[in-house]
């Protein structure tokens, strides 16, 4: 069989909000059930089985125990897993791999470990309530467990909520998860237990770090369709959003508000670059909301700026402004609050939870499908390096286009540019694995480089509307105004000097051969 689920990491307040839930009540087919679980997972010295994607354990339920083989592995992101399945009654707590009833799995598995001896590696300890929920698309069961990951002397506790479906469409998980999580305090897992547990016995982290979550590379191969090197792309950034999202909820940490905004707009920028291979009604909805929602954190991400990074340092170069900066920074101090107070509120609120919840859920269930569109039909089924070599192309004539007369640029047009820079390297983030990393990275680099052009004059934009413009802080207060003045003046001239770099950096990205042509 085929197991499908979704999964979400609690905290101790998400699970006595679920608990609560008027959601749950309303949707329960029945009380809900309490065991205590009790899993051992077995593999070779070498990790054939996890390396080779099975994952094989032995669960104690009741006085009896079960044999359970899993096959299969979900994308890392928060995506749904979707695991095959055999599992069996384990008289005496023996394993026995003539009782896997999927002959197919059973051959699959005896061809992995061979001779090599099956050992115990880990196990889980978990106190688990059922509840069946039920809704018009089909039948899911919700298990909450609360538990530890033994490996050796290592534990590390957990809360985790699942949903897997029983019957009917993957839709119905998706239907609940709505329902639920709008209101609870909980972000997607990327792990399952068995990751867990092979993380901790490796040394690794079996739980999220409480760090920015930075993007990282997809893997992808230009054989790929476009369908699934899209899934992919947009799986690693709804990760790298959820994972943020959690941190700034749970963290000041000004990481966190940056990860989330850049996460967000290389989820609208992966919607967009695909172009009508997943435009419709979904996608724009989505892109709204991740846009909103990258206005809130971008509004705390430019007062950490302003503070940290303009502000401090204004005010060690200029001791005669001291007085000026003092006021300054103690105003910028409490609007820093203030945003991030209005960040965490944005996202425990029901808008950002669904959309985390729906981006998933368009990924998961293909939600850019037009059915009746064959045009777009045979867009997906095209292999994904030519979409990316097109869709690279037209990025680069974008930026080209709009670089022309570089050193005549007007500040709205090298905004534009900058903007069109920012594209072309999402692009070059996204696609560029499909490619030998020594033909991508003097590329990228160069790139890079003009980019960095742009940070001082995009610094010195910020502070000028947040320091001057309406509403602006200290704004009654001579000694603080004289000190706007003189760092304004310091940022326009640095801006300056940085934008009279562009055009030989501009001049050594456009000598490169585009690496995807």
């Amino acid at each position: 069989m085929t197991e499908i689920e979704l999964k979400f990491l609690l905290d101790a307040a998400g699970e006595k909000a679920l608990r609560a839930s008027p959601a749950l009540k309303a949707l329960s087919d029945g009380p809900g059930r309490r065991r205590k679980l009790r899993s051992i997972y077995f593999d070779t010295p070498a990790r054939d089985l996890r390396a080779a994607g099975f994952a094989l354990r032995l669960r104690k339920v009741g006085r009896g125990w079960v044999q359970t083989v899993k096959a299969g592995s979900h994308a890392s992101g928060a995506g749904l897993f979707s695991m095959r399945e055999a599992e069996t009654p384990a008289p005496g707590g023996r394993l026995d791999l003539d009782l896997v009833p999927d002959a197919a799995l059973r051959e699959a598995v005896r061809s992995v470990l061979g001779d090599a001896p099956l050992n115990p590696v880990f196990e889980t300890l978990i106190d688990r309530t059922e509840r069946a929920l039920v809704t018009a698309q089909g039948e899911v069961e919700l298990a909450i467990d609360i538990g530890e990951v033994v490996a050796g002397e290592a534990r590390v506790a957990f809360r985790e909520a699942e949903l897997e479906l029983k019957s009917g469409a993957p839709a119905a998980i998706y239907e609940i998860a709505r329902a639920l999580f709008e209101a609870v305090p909980a972000r997607f897992s990327e792990m399952s237990k068995a990751g867990r547990g092979h993380a901790l016995s490796a040394g690794l982290p079996a739980l999220p770090a409480e760090a920015p979550r930075r993007a990282t590379k997809p893997r992808l191969d230009p054989e790929d369709t476009t369908e699934a090197a899209a899934a992919t792309i947009l799986r690693e950034c709804l990760a790298q959003v959820d994972a943020n999202a959690a941190l700034c909820l749970a963290s000041d940490d000004p990481g966190g508000p940056h990860q989330l905004r850049v996460g967000l707009r290389r989820a609208r920028s992966a919607l967009s670059l695909f172009g009508a291979a997943l435009d419709g009604p979904q996608a724009q909805a989505l892109g709204a909301a991740a846009r909103d929602l990258a206005a809130v954190a971008g509004d705390l991400r430019d007062l950490d700026v302003l503070a940290t990074e303009i502000l401090a340092p204004a005010a060690a170069r200029a001791p005669a402004d001291a007085e000026g900066h003092a006021a300054l920074a103690e105003e910028v101090a409490r609007r820093r609050g203030e945003a991030r107070e209005a960040l965490r509120a944005a996202l425990a609120g029901a808008e950002a939870r669904r959309l985390l919840i729906d981006l998933s859920a368009f990924i998961e269930l293909r939600g850019w499908l037009r059915p009746a569109d064959h045009a777009q039909t045979r867009q997906l089924a095209r292999p994904a390096g030519a979409t990316a070599a097109a869709a690279l192309s037209k990025r680069w004539k974008k930026v080209r286009k709009t670089a022309r007369e570089l050193e005549s640029l007007d500040i709205e047009a090298r905004h534009e540019l900058r903007k069109s820079l920012k594209k072309l390297r999402y692009g070059v983030d996204f696609f560029g694995p499909m490619w030998p990393e020594e033909t991508v990275a003097p590329y990228a680099k160069a790139l890079r480089k003009l980019q960095n052009v742009f940070g001082s004059l995009n610094d010195a934009a910020m502070a000028e509307a947040r320091l001057e413009g309406p509403g602006a802080p200290c704004a009654d207060d001579p000694a603080a105004q004289r000190a706007v003045g003189r760092l304004l003046g310091r940022l326009e001239m640095q801006a300056e000097a940085d934008w009279s770099k562009a055009l030989v950096r501009w001049q050594a990205l456009e000598a490169l051969k585009p690496f995807w042509k």
